[in-house]
């Protein structure tokens, strides 16, 4: 199984490197010149009349409750949509992508306990700690300016959905399979889920400049986990095999979840008006919008790694809506 010792890949020191082993220790020895913690700490500017968020990332942009509120009411949904995007961030990087980078270093992920992984996960979780530094100071930046020092962000979907999985399984190693599908989904798609906050100049520059230093890195981090689990699936039982396939294509969903009973919260809390018969109808539309996401790099990466050759991965996949029949 896979938290059984003997089960973890031994070192050949006569073996040659494979191609995905050769990418991993380029990431790793190239950080200390690309990790954005390695730079001149970001300086904080405000614009008056700048907004702090893009309107086109509300999920209910359209809703006539919105269309109509008053310029002041709109400005501060915006302000907590971006406080909502940055205590996401925190709530990745703190209940999925650093717990288990912890596991691997701690050799409980089969396929990863060589030099060049161990040092890229090392230094993936000092960039992911930089992350949080980042999005806090802009979080604390935005409440003071904004008047929103007593707002409250409840758990996210993506991490209670993960801990519900979770807790339908009684072995650790299952328990750790669910924590690294859902990591290395969120960090295949987090660049994209940055990309248009990061190049948005309609919204304040230190927002943007926060967005753009986290998107730098987790460029490099998406390519590095889909390494990773390269190497994690070749260690595994043909069982294992097919409940990792199996897991894959969920946190997809859960990652494009709209979040809506967190919107809800926070619209209640600035006493939005009619703010729950607008979640309301926006949730008769669906929970879940997979058409924000591009997953065609997890489904290609599920492929290419023989995950999808199995009648249960692709009926997952299928399920998920990730691929046709």
């Amino acid at each position: 199984m896979l938290d059984n010792a003997a089960h973890a890949t031994e070192q050949n020191g006569h073996e040659e490197p494979s191609q995905t082993r050769i990418l991993i220790d380029r990431l790793a020895t190239n950080w200390s010149r690309r990790a954005q913690v390695k730079k001149t700490e970001l300086e904080p500017l405000f614009v008056p009349g700048r907004e702090d968020f893009l309107e086109s990332l509300l999920p209910f942009r359209e809703m006539p409750q919105f269309q109509s509120c008053s310029p002041e009411l709109r400005s501060r949904v915006l302000s907590c949509g971006w406080l909502m995007y940055n205590a996401k961030t925190t709530q990745i990087e703190n209940e999925i992508v650093n717990p288990i980078c912890l596991d691997i270093m701690s050799g409980q992920l089969p396929g990863l306990n060589d030099e060049g992984s161990q040092l890229a996960v090392g230094e993936t979780m000092v960039d992911e700690v930089y992350h949080i530094h980042l999005v806090e100071r802009s979080s604390r930046l935005t409440r003071r300016r904004r008047g929103l020092e007593g707002l409250a962000i409840p758990e996210f979907n993506l991490v209670s959905h993960m801990r519900r999985r979770q807790a339908e399984f009684s072995e650790p190693w299952q328990k750790r399979m669910v924590q690294f599908a859902t990591a290395a989904v969120s960090e295949i798609f987090i660049s994209d889920y940055l990309h248009l906050l990061s190049e948005a100049e309609e919204i304040q520059p230190f927002n943007r400049m926060t967005v753009a230093a986290h998107r730098h890195d987790e460029m490099v981090h998406g390519p590095l986990f889909r390494s990773l689990t390269e190497l994690f699936t070749r260690e595994l039982s043909p069982a294992e095999v097919a409940l990792f396939a199996e897991l894959l294509p969920e946190p997809v969903t859960w990652f494009a979840d709209r979040e809506l009973d967190v919107w809800l919260a926070l619209l209640e809390q600035i006493e939005f008006p009619h703010a729950e018969e607008m979640i309301r109808e926006v949730r008769g539309a669906g929970a879940v919008d997979l058409n924000a996401l591009d997953h065609s790099g997890v489904v290609s990466m599920a492929r290419e790694l023989g995950l999808m050759e199995t009648d249960a991965a692709r009926e997952a996949f299928h399920r998920r809506g990730l691929v046709g029949v």
